[in-house]
């Protein structure tokens, strides 16, 4: 929860056009349960900060409201002055406050003589031990109950403000004598380098020359994104990553689906393959040996329509009668050997018979020739391989 820390038990300050917003020393916080560390670190840190926010364009300063009503949402939040510079001094921390006519007259009038700042809980350092240390102004208030001890009331109006007695700041202006004495102010030069540096930064940050003006540098800002478009941007990009792992993911499961539908085709093509070598190596079963069924498998595999070719005359040599090589040469692998013509000297001459048909013309055709022409028969009617009509048929004519 963002408590904020109201100081309205102690908190006086004097009226010269600079106020003491809170002196250095440790205060309580009764109803936080907190105690507050204002000390030099806390007083040069709410200083810079102040600074960073008034080089924003258009800032009209930090509210001085009455008895911390802005911060009750039933209560009037008129202003009663605006703090324009914050200086953090060897005294604590101070103000400069530009009145409105109800604050001035308020003041003036003594109905309200102490100023009591506010810090956001989340503005402070935890320190531990329930000791927190403010970094940041909020705002403050005029009330008659301050909470920080020491202050300087805001009108002194029963002092000697003469100048001789008043004295006078490094700067020329007059300094009020009140009872908690201003104090010299604190060196800033570490505070200005600071600075320096941070505008360094910033200029270069938004691409202009070094010796960049003000106006340039708060003209530049305007044109920054602000904090509502930044987080747009930053759940734009965070959904854009999603989408983008979203998309990711669905293309490396496609292309392992891909890959998985591969491989089973890849599986049905050699089983199918494989399933017709072994429908043509029954096919051509009389001519394919055990010896020689490797080297047919691996032509039909290779080149299908050749290895057939190369089968089907070797069937038809085999019908004719012709002679295929000793077995350990693949058929095919050599030029088919037919039967030779023998010139027998002591071959018997042809006897012409009656009708023109040599004697002994049961032999009129051959039987290679009769069974190559009953398995055509067989093969063309019934529709069978010619290697399975081959073998009908060679039955049919041996057993004549």
């Amino acid at each position: 929860m963002n408590a904020f820390l109201l100081n309205r038990e102690g908190f006086q300050m004097p009226t010269d056009g600079w106020y003491q917003l809170a002196p250095l020393g440790d205060f309580a916080h009764a109803a936080a349960g907190l105690i507050q560390v204002v000390d030099a670190e806390a007083c040069t840190a709410m200083a810079s900060r102040f600074k960073a926010d008034a080089a924003v364009q258009n800032f009209a300063g930090l509210l001085v409201d009455f008895d911390h009503f802005s911060l009750d949402d039933r209560a009037r939040s008129e202003a009663a002055g605006w703090i324009v510079n914050v200086e953090s001094r060897d005294t604590g921390l101070w103000a400069n406050i530009r009145w409105s006519d109800v604050g001035e007259a308020a003041v003036k009038g003594g109905r309200y003589r102490f100023l009591s700042p506010v810090w956001a809980r989340s503005g402070c350092v935890d320190l531990g031990n329930g000791r927190v240390r403010p970094v940041r102004l909020l705002n403050a208030a005029v009330t008659n109950d301050p909470n920080l001890k020491g202050m300087c009331p805001l009108c002194n109006n029963g002092q000697d403000r003469r100048p001789e007695a008043v004295g006078r700041r490094p700067d020329g202006a007059p300094v009020d004598s009140c009872a908690c004495n201003r104090g010299a102010r604190v060196d800033h030069g570490k505070d200005e380098t600071t600075m320096k540096k941070v505008i360094e930064k910033l200029v270069n940050h938004l691409g202009l020359p070094g010796d960049a003006t003000e106006d340039a540098i708060l003209e530049k800002m305007q044109g920054l994104l602000g904090l509502t478009a930044v987080t747009d941007l930053q759940n734009s990009l965070k959904k854009a990553q999603e989408e983008r792992d979203t998309l990711k993911a669905d293309l490396q499961n496609s292309v392992k689906q891909s890959q998985a539908d591969r491989d089973a085709l890849q599986g049905k093509l050699k089983g199918a393959e494989d399933e017709l070598v072994n429908r043509h190596l029954a096919e051509f079963e009389g001519v394919i040996s055990e010896t020689t069924k490797p080297f047919w498998t691996e032509q039909l595999l290779k080149n299908r329509d050749a290895a057939l070719a190369a089968l089907g005359d070797i069937a038809k040599a085999k019908a004719e009668g012709g002679n295929l090589k000793p077995e350990g040469k693949p058929p095919g692998s050599e030029e088919i050997t037919r039967k030779p013509l023998h010139n027998r000297a002591t071959a018997r001459p042809v006897i012409p018979s009656q009708g023109g048909v040599a004697a002994g013309s049961g032999m009129t055709e051959s039987k290679a020739v009769r069974i190559r022409n009953r398995a055509h028969e067989i093969a063309k009617r019934e529709n069978v391989a010619f290697s399975t009509a081959f073998r009908r048929a060679e039955k049919e004519v041996c057993e004549e």
